[in-house]
């Protein structure tokens, strides 16, 4: 009898008991958290093909130009109702998720005007070409989700807290095909510390929202690399010069990004124009190359397959870094998320063309890896998220792998918990410790 008191006490005091009840909310959000985000996903594609296919049709019909630039300043004016109407919807939207996840902030917000008015505000500001990215509003889109399904739990603000944070990982998940990073991201940089419930909600919602995902999307991933093969040892010298050349770009990146909104009160730029600016800047880029248009999917993908000359890919990312900038200060819906990414593959790009010059690069196929290594290191020291950084590039350059693994891993993880299992070295150690 004894017995049986102390093993039901250890699975009373247990901290790796999760919540069935919040796995199934999870699921949920997941499913229509994947299914908001896959449809602002499609929108912005087709939206970027048609910007992409005008622009090269472009020279041959200048005159189109004149109306162009009076549907951005119709598109601008929106986008700055859309904002004076909601603030919630200025910028990435992750700020603002991280502070209500984080601290004493109020959990709750409006959350149907923010996701709708989000939706529409993000494809008039990213569809059209602009230099930035789709994960931002995607992470703020699944969060009201999981915001809209927890005013219906009728439950405690720590679970209205775990649905809301399922839903900014379901968000990221579907954002990009990368369900084991939008967990870790979840955990490492929105909420600033992991928990166990934290961790399965997110985690049951992201690999939901990625089942919705590929669906639309298919199982190829993000970035496709026709050679990636691992470097020598011989070779590390040349990743260490670009992770040198990553280090400052970040601080430069850092530095510049918090100051992009000072230009445009300099200027006396009014606040109807501003998402303009970005709109109109996109023209002469789109004339010169159209790859270039967007967060950046297309551009990494031709960088993994081409051979762009050194200076062109130079040429790139400067356009890039300053254009990217201005778009962020404007304040217009967009992530620099996708932008940070791109801006680290044009960083391994030209290292890599630098190295080859000095003949210090060794063969040729490294390229690729200092493309994609530039991506994720990049990425870890802006964000200060390395783990997230790494696990989500390979989840983007790889051919799905980690999904499989993250489905079984979760079930079994599921199963031997409603069981009553313990962490086998937690129970080797001992009986776990009764509280009164």
């Amino acid at each position: 009898m004894m017995r049986r008191v102390a093993v039901a006490s250890h699975r009373t005091v247990s901290h790796h008991t999760v919540s069935l009840r919040l796995v199934g909310w999870s699921v949920l959000v997941g499913v229509l958290g994947g299914a908001v985000v896959s449809a602002f996903r499609w929108l912005l594609a087709r939206g970027l093909e048609t910007v992409q296919w005008w622009y090269w049709g472009l020279p041959n019909h200048l005159w189109q130009i004149v109306p162009a630039v009076a549907g951005c300043l119709v598109v601008s004016a929106v986008i700055a109702g859309l904002i004076a109407s909601q603030p919630l919807i200025k910028g990435s939207g992750i700020p603002d998720v991280e502070r209500r996840l984080r601290g004493p902030s109020a959990l709750s917000f409006p959350w149907w005007d923010v996701l709708w008015k989000k939706f529409i505000g993000g494809i008039l500001a990213i569809g059209p070409g602009a230099f930035a990215g789709r994960e931002g509003p995607s992470i703020q889109l699944g969060a009201c989700v999981g915001m809209g399904l927890s005013d219906r739990t009728a439950t405690t603000r720590r679970f209205r807290r775990e649905l809301v944070a399922a839903g900014a990982a379901a968000g990221l998940a579907a954002a990009f095909n990368a369900p084991v990073a939008a967990v870790l991201f979840v955990a490492e940089e929105v909420y600033g510390r992991f928990s166990l419930q934290i961790g399965m909600s997110s985690f049951a919602a992201a690999l939901a929202s990625d089942a919705v995902a590929q669906q639309v999307f298919g199982l190829a991933p993000v970035f496709r690399f026709p050679t990636l093969a691992a470097p020598g040892l011989g070779e590390y010298g040349a990743l260490a010069v670009l992770a040198v050349a990553l280090g400052l770009g970040a601080w430069a990146y850092a530095w510049t990004v918090l100051r992009s909104d000072r230009w445009y009160v300099r200027c006396h730029i009014p606040v109807w124009l501003r998402a303009a600016l970005p709109l109109l800047l996109t023209m002469p880029v789109g004339l010169w190359h159209p790859v270039l248009l967007g967060g950046g999917n297309a551009l990494i993908n031709a960088l993994g397959g081409s051979g762009y000359a050194l200076p062109i890919v130079a040429g790139f990312l400067a356009v890039r870094f300053v254009v990217s900038q201005i778009t962020y200060g404007s304040g217009s819906p967009g992530g620099i998320f996708l932008p940070i990414l791109t801006l680290g593959a044009l960083v391994g790009a030209v290292c890599g063309g630098v190295l080859g010059d000095l003949g210090w690069a060794g063969r040729p196929s490294i390229v690729p890896i200092l493309i994609v290594a530039g991506m994720s290191g990049l990425f870890g020291a802006v964000s200060k998220a390395p783990l997230t950084a790494v696990v989500l590039v390979a989840e983007m350059t790889s051919f799905g792998v980690l999904m499989p693994l993250a489905f079984v891993t979760f079930i079994a993880y599921i199963i031997y918990d409603v069981l009553g299992g313990r962490p086998i070295y937690e129970a080797l150690g001992g009986p776990a410790p009764i509280r009164p």
